[in-house]
């Protein structure tokens, strides 16, 4: 990030015009000042001041003054590549067409902003300094790009140890924060081995809890971290979710490289990041193969025999198969750094990139299978990979099953297995045995405490009281906040008063960390959930009102004002609340099925069965969604419908034992005594411990 000059600007402010769509970008000069004039639709023409440029490589951006301190990144840039390569050219970064200044992707809103998006990561010692009561920002920072206190932390002792090299008590930098100098002594291969190991054990490791909190997607929980800090302590990151990664793995949105680091290989031997990057010149320790071949035997792996290629060739570079590459904004290429070994069958199943199609894109993944074999050794067994656990007779496995098998494999990286524990908290019915959960929050990793918290969610009210009262008190804030938001709505007195105390301060850390984000309408809606459950409804009302003056599309805080005139009995404003919802979100299930419900209640059954009906065929996966609609038939008179709604959804794999109640007790009250009977035992099958399957097949069996 630079201040806008003759230097620092790359693309030409010579009255270039980029077009897309009814928008119209031209950048001119005047003098000192770079000026974008954009024409929008039928608005008025608007003249937009560059203040500062934002990177060089591949593409540069552009930030430009806005009203309340407000600085947005604008949605064209500059392509500095070289033009042989395409590049010297305005672009837009919104391939999918200009949106409407109502839409969350328009370049005048939260999505391009500045001071809550990028400055954080992009500058040194940032303070946000975003004033809720006036809706203002004055963002200041100690420096405006990423300087050397970013990574040691404060540097007045550095400069006094340069000043008096005798003053060595501040330590050897006297930054606050050191890293292990680079050494090519450090990575060491024995005669015979072909990879090498480390030479030194590491006594500490700051480097990853640095570089994580701006190379990760995360939520931010304080304002500001002393550097170096546990990274989990400021943050919570997000896992290997589907909408940022393929089930194998592979990196699908801009991840940042940190959540497909600490799934490699070689995170777990100890290599960092500063083993391949000089974080000071932000190149490579060595170019090419011989990056690799630092610690790799050449004759092993630079070879025909490994990689199949002729030498020098594409194909036979390291990073061509180990680390692919995926564009984003249009022609940024970010390499994957989970360093897979390419399996084109495995990424035919999950449907996920297939390395080899790169380079043979006329060619399906069962040649590029058996091309692979030709040159192996047949003798070579393919390195074990955590998906293995999701793949069974050469198709994809993703439930319950395979979740926690991966889950309690201590083989595992820990972030696969922390992840396998958030996603089984969202199949419908999984829930691990509470000692299992137990043994895990007490042994697991970090980022396992943090998801086991999912899943212990789902639990009885004492269990997960007993499970997650212990993680109130961790060392790692996120923790904590995370077990106090999943034991917040307990009754009070399931507690002991000292375990009110602690829960309180857990919480009173949970709300502050929504107000460092609280220009963002998601941190609202979750000050206002706690709230309802607090029973300060009115605090709850103002929170969903202010998350919609801050983004009127943001269609959570309709559903839960919703929800909170429900609860209050004003059936009527609820639906209001709810059709504005679905004028965002027409798609939306969970609305649609609130909108039906709701509207049962005021007696509009009709459009009620309609929308239960839309929501059901919007998710045909969600329990609830498929039961409503089902119960909604059976109350309209059309019972052989809602039987047929049911076994339609089980026979797809829907399982849950709610449905299987509906389902057996429609059956019965029909009069279809065997059919009723066959559902229960299925059911009592599925889950032994649920009393009311055992009732209803004794009910069934005194009726013979």
């Amino acid at each position: 990030m630079e201040i806008v000059s003759d230097d620092s600007v790359l693309g030409r402010f010579d009255g270039s015009v980029l077009k897309h769509g009814p928008q119209s970008w031209r950048f001119l000069r005047f003098e000192d000042e770079f000026v974008v004039e954009l024409e929008e639709s039928e608005r008025p023409t608007e003249r937009l001041r560059v203040s500062h440029t934002f990177g060089f490589s591949p593409l540069q951006q552009y930030l430009v003054e806005r009203p309340d301190g407000r600085r947005q990144a604008l949605p064209v840039a500059w392509d500095s590549r070289p033009q042989q390569d395409g590049g010297q050219r305005w672009i837009d970064l919104q391939p999918q067409g200009p949106v409407s200044p109502d839409d969350p992707l328009h370049w005048d809103g939260l999505a391009y902003n500045w001071n809550s998006q990028c400055a954080v990561c992009h500058s040194t010692q940032l303070v946000k300094g975003y004033d809720p009561e006036t809706n203002r920002f004055e963002t200041r920072s100690a420096q405006i790009d990423v300087g050397c206190e970013a990574c040691h932390g404060p540097g007045s002792w550095h400069v006094e140890l340069a000043a008096d090299p005798g003053a060595l008590q501040k330590g050897p930098s006297g930054f606050a924060v050191t890293f292990e100098r680079y050494s090519e002594e450090l990575w060491r291969r024995a005669p015979g081995e072909r990879i090498a190991t480390r030479s030194i054990q590491r006594k500490q490791d700051p480097q990853v809890d640095v570089c994580s909190p701006c190379h990760a997607r995360r939520t931010q929980l304080v304002s500001s971290s002393e550097i170096g800090e546990p990274f989990l302590d400021g943050h919570r990151p997000r896992l290997l979710d589907p909408d940022l990664y393929f089930e194998d793995g592979q990196i699908r949105d801009e991840v940042y490289v940190w959540g497909s680091f600490l799934q490699s290989p070689m995170y777990a031997a100890g290599v960092r990041c500063s083993d391949c990057h000089d974080p000071h010149s932000l190149r490579l320790r060595r170019s090419e193969n011989e990056l690799c071949m630092g610690c790799h035997d050449r004759e092993a792996f630079d070879v025909k025999r490994h990689h199949g290629h002729e030498s020098n060739s594409l194909g036979a570079r390291c990073v061509a198969c180990h680390m692919p590459e995926r564009v984003y904004m249009e022609v940024d290429a970010r390499r994957d750094h989970s360093f897979p070994i390419p399996r084109p069958r495995r990424s035919a199943i999950f449907e996920s990139p297939d390395v080899c199609a790169g380079c043979h894109a006329d060619r399906d993944a069962d040649w590029a299978a058996d091309q692979i074999a030709s040159w192996r050794d047949p003798d070579t067994i393919a390195r074990p990979h955590w998906s293995d656990h999701l793949v069974r007779d050469s198709a994809a496995r993703i439930d319950s099953e395979r979740w926690l098998e991966m889950a309690v494999d201590t083989r595992l990286p820990s972030i696969a297995r922390a992840n396998a524990w958030s996603r089984l908290a969202r199949e419908e019915g999984a829930q691990p045995a509470p000692e299992l959960l137990r043994e895990r929050i007490r042994e697991g990793s970090d980022l396992e405490r943090l998801a086991l918290v999912e899943i212990a969610q789902r639990t009885a009210p004492s269990t997960r009281a007993s499970l997650l009262r212990p993680l109130l008190e961790d060392e790692l804030r996120s923790i904590r906040i995370a077990a106090a938001i999943a034991l917040s709505d307990l009754p009070a007195s399931i507690w002991r008063p000292a375990d009110r105390s602690v829960l309180a301060g857990a919480l009173e850390e949970y709300r502050a960390a929504q107000h460092v984000n609280a220009e963002r309408p998601e941190s609202q809606v979750n000050l206002g959930v706690l709230a309802v459950r607090y029973g300060e409804l009115d605090a709850a009302r103002a929170a969903y009102q202010r998350a919609l003056e801050l983004a009127p599309y943001f269609v959570p805080a309709y559903a839960n004002l919703a929800d909170l005139e429900r609860a209050l009995g004003r059936d009527a404003e609820a639906i209001v609340w709810l059709r504005r919802a679905l004028e965002w979100a027409p798609d939306e299930p969970l609305v649609r099925y609130a909108l039906g419900l709701a509207l049962h209640r005021v007696g509009q059954s009709e459009e009620s069965l309609e929308q239960l009906a839309r929501a059901a065929r919007l998710a045909p996966d969600q329990a609830r969604v498929v039961l409503g609609w089902a119960l909604a038939l059976d109350a309209a008179g059309r019972r052989d419908e809602a039987v047929a709604v049911l076994t339609r959804a089980m026979d797809g794999g829907v399982i849950d034992p709610e449905l299987f109640h509906a389902l057996a007790t429609l059956e019965r009250d029909a009069g279809h005594g065997v059919l009723a009977r066959k559902v229960a035992r299925a059911w009592s099958e599925a889950w032994p411990d649920d009393e009311r399957a055992r009732a209803l097949l004794r009910e069934l069996d005194g009726r013979r």
